[in-house]
């Protein structure tokens, strides 16, 4: 067993001290007999020093407990083109918005699995191999920032294929593991490329969502600086319109259900709810990790106990 005090142990011997002193300095000062002042003091020393312990907080060490996960490597693929920034999700905010919003939602239902993510725009980033740190993960989603549209060279749904790929073939090896995958985008292709067929990747991914952001009337888009991105072929404002035909052949290919945002959050809601009944959870014990057990509550329903008998004394004679 050791201690970690709630305060440094000296100011809890001085609080001790004091407590100690001005008790038996009362008690010697009243009038009721030697016995009474006796049974007194040592009531009240004992109260002093059950709240001693707790403020002591004796913890024991335990190197080997027990943990619970879910059984799932979660990844998320998220296009960061600029057209993500397209201001027509929920009337007049980016789609952006909209994808942070749900990303961190399906990450806090899935709670305990394993999670990694994938951005692409001009080319495709694995900002996280997957993790157990949700904090980790949903502080990436946070800072999600779209490229300088000075550079920016068009919009292309292939790119993330080969990161989806090493990802989802390393999750297809683990043992007793489904691998969910949550692919965002508003399926823009402006470079001129075709859409590469995601079908060989359908093997690896065992459930997941294609979530679409955008609307078929189009948003504006801002420039890195001042204003707004202008359609040079036209001088006006440009607009980017979601794709949903690109949309749902990814989700064909990879055997998902394709989910219009614009349209509310209750199919996904509903999606989610699939995946998590379809979780194992796993126990396992790990061991060689320190952990520590608190066992001052203990001494502090000793402590309550003995407060109630001195309120009883209290309450029966009027005094101490």
């Amino acid at each position: 067993m050791s201690v970690q005090p709630v305060l440094p142990v000296l100011i809890l011997l001085l609080i001790l001290s004091a407590l100690a002193t001005v008790t038996i300095y009362a008690a010697g000062k009243s009038h009721i007999d030697k016995k009474e002042k006796m049974f007194t003091i040592i009531r009240l020393t004992l109260i002093y020093l059950l709240a001693f312990i707790v403020g002591l907080r004796p913890v024991i060490k335990d190197d080997k407990y027990e943990f619970t996960t879910k059984n799932l490597d979660v990844l998320f693929v998220i296009d960061t083109t600029i057209s993500m920034w397209a201001q027509d999700y929920d009337g007049k905010n980016p789609r952006i918005d909209g994808v942070i919003k749900d990303a961190k939602y399906i990450a806090d239902e899935l709670v305990g699995s394993n999670f990694g993510l994938v951005t692409f725009d001009d080319q495709a980033h694995v900002i996280s191999p997957y993790t157990q740190d949700l904090n980790y993960v949903e502080s990436l989603i946070d800072t999600l920032a779209p490229p300088d549209s000075s550079y920016a060279m068009g919009s292309d749904m292939s790119l993330p294929y080969k990161d989806m790929e090493a990802l989802l073939l390393s999750s297809s090896k683990k043992e007793n593991r489904k691998t969910v995958l949550v692919f965002i985008s508003d399926g823009e292709i402006t470079n001129g490329n075709e859409l590469t067929s995601y079908e060989a990747l359908k093997q690896y991914v065992d459930a997941g969502v294609v979530l679409g952001y955008g609307t078929r009337e189009g948003g504006k888009m801002k420039q890195s600086g001042y204003g707004y991105i202008i359609d040079e072929s036209t001088g006006k404002q440009a607009l980017s319109m979601i794709d949903e035909d690109n949309l749902k052949n990814i989700a064909k290919d990879l055997g998902l259900i394709y989910n219009n945002m614009n349209n509310g959050r209750s199919a996904l809601e509903s999606s989610i709810r699939y995946i998590k009944e379809s979780a194992k959870t796993v126990d396992d014990q790990m061991t060689g990790v320190e952990k520590y057990r608190d066992i001052y509550y203990i001494f502090a329903a000793m402590l309550a106990l003995m407060l109630l008998v001195e309120a009883c004394f209290v309450v029966r004679r009027g005094r101490l």
